[in-house]
């Protein structure tokens, strides 16, 4: 079960929302969790993990977003904890198995 999911960007409460994802000609409504900021664009979900959206729907091409996949099943995990004390700290968690990681864990277990 997904919760406590944060804007990457922002470090923000996540909720869950209805999104407009515009594919080419192809245009459908899907859940993803929205930051709170208004003018944020960044979107989380479990299949997509994160990403971002202009106003139309569109995906935005080029901007780099998140890509941590869980070590246990490889689904695209989302950020659940900061700490403003540590400013390196990030806690990620797989929506899937419920796993969780952090920066450091991940940093690690790309260097062995």
């Amino acid at each position: 079960m997904i919760q406590h999911v944060l804007c990457y960007e922002h470090h923000s409460q996540m909720r869950l929302s209805r999104v407009l994802l515009k594919i080419g000609e192809k245009s459908w409504q899907i859940a993803a969790y929205v930051c709170e900021k208004s003018a944020c664009v960044v979107r989380y979900n479990h299949s997509r993990g994160y990403f971002i959206t202009t106003q139309d729907g569109s995906p935005m091409e080029g901007d780099t977003v998140p890509r941590i996949s869980c070590p246990q099943d490889s689904q695209l995990m989302y950020l659940t904890e900061v700490r403003p004390q540590q400013r390196n700290y990030r806690l990620w968690r797989c929506p899937g198995c419920n796993m969780s990681r952090t920066n450091e864990q991940l940093s690690r277990a790309s260097q062995a």
